[in-house]
């Protein structure tokens, strides 16, 4: 028995309680819950423009959305997907991220710069476990995409905190656009890519390492880490181009092994198989709105007129692709059956992904009116979906958990 297990523990408790490592994942996706409600009050208010944030506070909506939710929940559903976890891991994280998040608001540069570091070491530890974990189980293509996801993930979080200590010191460590280049590896190269390997294991329940998802997970890969050196380097044109091919390829690939199964999911019925079926076109979308970005990004046009375009990629990665994933998962983990299929479940789906798809509209025509309907609407349903999936995590026992995360058929 490994040290994961040690800590999580790999079968039932004493009672006939959940196995360690759902209860593992429940408690670290709690923590995820608690720091995402930040994230949603502010976008709510930023989105309706009803209050004028300072730069502090948006990086504070960001960071607790990114690393809050995004990270501490893709952490909690791998160990799901890998039926094991390491408890005190999940405490480490679960108490640095939000003092990160925290130190944001602060607007404090020492602040930010050692509770970066801080996070930077459980960070490394992350990455350690799962490649660990992965090498020394069944090696199918979610968990590889997971796990390199995961890898994409370190990376960036280097970048990131290197980031904020030159900003403590009053130095530049990393040259080039070093925030660019941090922003690109945890959008694409992390986020999508963990979240392919969730949605494979949900929607197609791969057990091995088929050519062409592996080499969709590939160049996913590969083209995230380069396009974010070439940023450091200045050499935007050539990382631009292969970051296109890339993406290309990852998402021709993709589309072709996913969605025809994706498509065939029940749209009507309240199942919560429909958040991670909606999450895989949305993964297509994210892709050809990072794309075009990326275009215009190299082809010169100024940046700040790529904002909006740049926001709503990132809120179709964000809401779309990984939290439907989440939702999905934190259904099937936590909420009974009647639960599932009854009006809470129809208004969990169509009113995140309706309100985010004009949110998304409203982004990329720039156009203020739709977006102070889309992200209320939005924010609301994600509050609902959250206050539901806490409260049914807090009480319900769990023990069916292990069979309901079975691979899929």
């Amino acid at each position: 028995m490994d040290a994961a297990e040690v800590q999580a523990g790999p079968t039932t408790r004493a009672g006939g309680g959940p196995p360690g490592w759902v209860s593992t994942a429940r408690d670290l996706y709690l923590v995820a819950m608690a720091v995402f409600v930040v994230n949603i009050i502010i976008g709510i208010l930023n989105g309706a423009d009803a209050v004028e944030f300072d730069r502090n506070q948006i990086l504070t909506h960001v960071h607790a959305g990114t690393v809050g939710w995004l990270t501490l929940t893709i952490v909690a559903s791998t160990f799901l997907l890998f039926r094991t976890a390491d408890r005190r891991l999940m405490v480490a994280l679960a108490v640095l991220v939000p003092i990160y998040v925290l130190a944001f608001y602060t607007g404090n540069f020492a602040f930010r710069a050692i509770g970066g570091v801080a996070l930077l070491i459980a960070v490394a530890w992350l990455f350690v476990w799962v490649w660990r974990t992965y090498l020394a189980g069944e090696r199918t293509l979610p968990r590889l995409a997971v796990t390199l996801g995961l890898t994409v993930f370190a990376y960036g979080a280097l970048v990131g905190v290197l980031i904020q200590v030159s900003f403590a010191a009053g130095i530049t460590i990393i040259p080039g656009d070093s925030v660019a280049a941090h922003a690109s590896a945890m959008t694409f190269g992390y986020l999508v890519l963990a979240a392919m390997g969730l949605i494979e294991w949900r929607i197609l329940g791969t057990r091995s390492l088929p050519r062409l998802g592996l080499v969709q997970v590939g160049v996913l890969f590969v083209g995230a880490l380069l396009f974010s050196v070439t940023l450091m380097i200045g050499a935007v044109q050539a990382g631009g181009a292969i970051n296109l091919l890339s993406s290309l390829i990852g998402a021709g690939a993709f589309a072709i092994r996913i969605l025809p199964r994706a498509l065939r999911t029940d749209w009507i019925g309240a199942a919560p198989i429909r958040h991670v079926a909606v999450a895989a076109l949305w993964v297509v979308v994210a892709i050809v709105i990072f794309m075009v970005v990326v275009f215009e990004f190299v082809s010169g046009v100024d940046q700040n007129s790529l904002g909006p375009l740049l926001i709503a990629g990132d809120h179709a990665t964000f809401i779309g692709v990984v939290t439907n994933v989440m939702i999905g998962l934190l259904a099937m983990l936590v909420l009974r059956a009647s639960v599932r299929t009854s009006w809470i479940g129809q208004v969990m789906f169509w009113g995140v992904n309706l309100g985010l798809v004009v949110f998304v509209i409203g982004l990329i025509l720039d156009t203020a009116e739709i977006k102070r309907i889309g992200a209320p609407v939005m924010g609301i349903a994600l509050l609902f979906s959250l206050a539901v999936l806490a409260w049914n995590a807090i009480r319900e026992p769990l023990e069916a958990a292990e069979a309901e995360l079975e691979p899929a058929a």
